[in-house]
């Protein structure tokens, strides 16, 4: 895991902890002193969170490719 990476909460016990499970957010950089990442989760502040608390989250795109289409949007990949 780096900066910028795409991740998703998991694993977390406390009730606090708990309300961040599933929840996705992007890493912002790596605390070395205290083992953790500084996660951004689209709240107000940069949550701290234990790499095994973590998961890398690939994002997904669909390709749609059509050939043999000759219309206004031939030779285009849709996205």
């Amino acid at each position: 895991l780096r900066p910028g990476d795409r991740v998703e909460v998991y694993g977390l016990q406390s009730q606090a902890g708990k309300m961040l499970n599933g929840k996705t957010g992007t890493i912002k950089k790596f605390d070395g002193d205290k083992g953790r990442y500084q996660v951004d989760l689209g709240t107000a502040s940069l949550h701290s969170l234990k790499p095994e608390n973590l998961r890398h989250v690939i994002p997904s795109s669909t390709t749609f490719v059509e050939s043999g289409y000759s219309g206004s949007t031939a030779g285009y990949t849709l996205l």
